[in-house]
């Protein structure tokens, strides 16, 4: 359900991303297929904001440093604790990669070493640092003796900022976030360099997903390059269950929430090729949810809440009577848009449909959908 303190939540959160341009994160088991996916998507969010070459570079290296350090440093904790975090966000004055992975404490005093070693040294010292443990060689089976946070801290140009976060039993959540400031950029850069809000902040994004169980949140203009990335992101790497069915359930009703921001979305700024807007998949050993959000004018609020509330007093039939009718008349007055999205999702679903309205100024408002499919159902169709 759309509880009061999650819609809150969500909506508080949703402000805050308000001063990025794009922001999406995963949590769960990494595997080397989704990395890859992960990796995709982000070069299609990096060409569509049509960054420099330098910068793709330095995103792209950073993003696969700590997408390794991810794979390398999630077995250390049993099954149970396998719950690892990737977070990339991009402000108006550059990006950030936030990753998070839980360590046992008895390694936090070296890493911890290591990290505030690299932040003590310039871009000289971190040079002369690197070549230093190259000709030592001293390698650990987990990879270079810092190597990695040596060049991160390079490629950035900016300090490196983590947290740990105690958790039980030994363990600690290790937060680890990387700055990558665009110096040619004509926005103060302020915002960027406030390490310790922006960690809060990505912290902040952890805490919505592993509370709500989810496993995919995307912040951003939406279009049809991005839908792309986050289908083939969301396909054979979130869900849990193998059904055919439910997968096939599931991809259906992702392109329809997907499809309707970018059609019936509305820019906050008046121009038609923003479509603003958010996208989360939850996970859970009963159910698939996917959360769709986006701008709305207000003078189509009441249609869409009445229309919402209709159809989740409908029964099955009354609801495919419904369907063809309404495609029936989309044939014969060739329309589109006249209301089979919603009536599709009752009916894939057989669950109500969820929302949440929230204003956000005289002319527009905040739409939350969110919908709920059962394994159990799917496994018996």
């Amino acid at each position: 359900m759309l509880k009061a303190r999650n819609t809150v939540f969500f909506n508080e959160l949703f402000g805050k991303l308000n001063q990025h341009q794009l922001c999406y994160a995963y949590s769960g088991n990494f595997t080397e297929d989704l990395t890859q996916h992960i990796l995709s998507l982000a070069e299609t969010g990096l060409e569509a904001e049509s960054e420099s070459v330098q910068t793709k570079k330095k995103v792209y290296f950073i993003m696969v440093e700590s997408l390794q350090n991810i794979t390398q440093h999630q077995g250390d904790a049993n099954e149970r604790l396998k719950d690892g975090f990737f977070c990339i966000d991009k402000y108006k004055g550059g990006y950030q990669v936030t990753s998070g992975n839980i360590v046992d404490d008895l390694h936090i005093a070296e890493l911890r070493f290591k990290l505030d070693k690299v932040n003590s040294l310039d871009g000289v010292q971190l040079k002369a640092y690197c070549q230093e443990i190259l000709s030592e060689g001293s390698f650990s089976d987990k990879g270079g003796a810092g190597l990695g946070l040596i060049e991160i801290a390079r490629k950035s140009g900016n300090k490196l900022v983590y947290d740990f976060v105690p958790l039980s039993k030994g363990f600690s959540y290790f937060y680890f976030q990387s700055n990558i400031a665009d110096k040619n950029a004509p926005q103060p850069l302020d915002l960027l360099l406030d390490s310790a809000a922006n960690l809060a902040i990505a912290k902040d994004i952890h805490t919505a997903i592993s509370e709500n169980n989810l496993k995919l949140f995307y912040h951003g203009l939406f279009g049809h390059e991005n839908l792309k990335s986050l289908l083939k992101m969301t396909a054979g790497s979130t869900f849990e269950n193998e059904n055919v069915t439910f997968k096939k359930t599931s991809m259906a009703l992702m392109i329809e929430l997907l499809q309707n921001i970018c059609f019936h979305g509305v820019s906050k700024n008046n121009n038609s090729d923003e479509k603003p807007g958010i996208f989360m998949v939850a996970d859970s050993a009963e159910n698939c949810s996917l959360l769709s959000g986006n701008y709305i004018k207000n003078s189509c609020v009441e249609k869409i809440s009445n229309r919402i509330q209709e159809l989740n007093a409908m029964g099955l039939k009354e609801l495919n009577r419904l369907f063809l009718d309404v495609l029936l008349k989309e044939t014969q007055e060739n329309t589109r848009g006249a209301g089979l999205g919603f009536i599709d999702v009752r009916l894939k679903t057989g669950n109500p449909i969820e929302m949440d309205i929230t204003p956000y100024s005289e002319e527009l408002s905040f739409l939350l959908i969110k919908t709920t499919i059962n394994y159990q159902n799917n496994e018996t169709n």
